[in-house]
């Protein structure tokens, strides 16, 4: 495990902030009630159902807002502002968290209920059972928040058929996305280093600048379905059998037979420009 690594932004956004808190209290309130503990069922003599309820809950109010604190803390410190902050840096929050938390719940018992058990065993056992109380649905909401943003963004790049991903030092990178027949993403390359894309029957062959050479990869799928999909980030239909990459048009060049587009590759490279297609390479450009 790198400690050094920064943790996923899904943590620290505003909303995630608050389902966790929202989460982490429910779950408390449940398992306080289920398991009991710190002998909390002898606190009272003659303890009801509803009694306990009651004092169980505002248990679990203190160790909230415990959570809340801390939280509010993280975001407008570190979400809010786009700061870096570590997994071991993360991991000593969660830790002061527990600890703040166990010490809340002991001072609690203490003073509330005139518990007359040795404090740092009181402690010790406040502890363990903090530890248990928010480790399981942290645990368990970075799970969730991992799935959710992968679904995310999955979505947007089967409706938008491109995925932005941002980066603080090096702006914003975008990929062109390519689908197999099957609708399922094959191959995905940053659209600045995309050339152009040669169909033939129900294959399309995509070229693509990989340091000083042109490389190429196959992928079953058709001409249509690929200009669908590709025509908003400004790869265009120049030809039955080609789409070039605007990005890339060095210049227009006329020729007795037609148009021919020259693009800006590692070698060389020009692709026909037919009648039916000038149109809308002149409009795109």
């Amino acid at each position: 495990m790198d400690l050094n690594k920064r943790i996923p932004n899904y943590l620290l956004t505003k909303a995630n902030t608050v389902k966790l808190i929202v989460f982490t209290a429910i779950f408390s309130l449940v398992f306080i009630n289920v398991f009991k503990p710190y002998r909390s069922e002898l606190w009272v003599p003659d303890m009801t159902d509803l009694r306990y309820f009651i004092l169980s809950s505002i248990l679990v109010l203190l160790g909230m807002a415990v959570v809340a604190i801390s939280r509010v803390i993280m975001y407008k410190n570190y979400g809010a502002k786009g700061r870096r902050l570590m997994l071991w840096q993360y991991l000593i929050w969660i830790a002061v968290e527990i600890l703040a938390m166990a010490i809340s719940f002991t001072i609690f018992e203490r003073a509330g209920f005139n518990d007359s058990r040795d404090l740092l065993d009181m402690i010790s056992i406040s502890l363990k059972n903090t530890a248990w109380i928010l480790l399981l649905p942290y645990s368990a909401l970075w799970l969730y928040f991992s799935w959710d943003d992968k679904n995310k963004k999955l979505q947007r790049i089967e409706s938008g058929g491109m995925e932005v991903s941002k980066d603080t030092t090096k702006g914003s990178l975008m990929m062109a996305n390519f689908y197999d027949n099957k609708g399922e993403i094959k191959f995905s390359v940053k659209l600045s280093d995309l050339m152009y894309i040669k169909g033939a029957d129900n294959y399309i062959v995509v070229y693509y600048a990989e340091g000083q050479k042109l490389s190429s990869i196959l992928i079953r799928n058709t001409m249509k379905h690929a200009e669908a999909n590709l025509k908003p980030q400004g790869i265009i239909r120049c030809h039955k059998s080609y789409m070039v990459n605007s990005q890339h048009i060095k210049l227009l060049e006329k020729k007795n037979d037609g148009l021919l587009v020259k693009l800006d590759a590692p070698m060389p490279l020009s692709i026909p420009v037919t009648k039916s297609y000038v149109k809308d390479v002149y409009e795109m450009l």
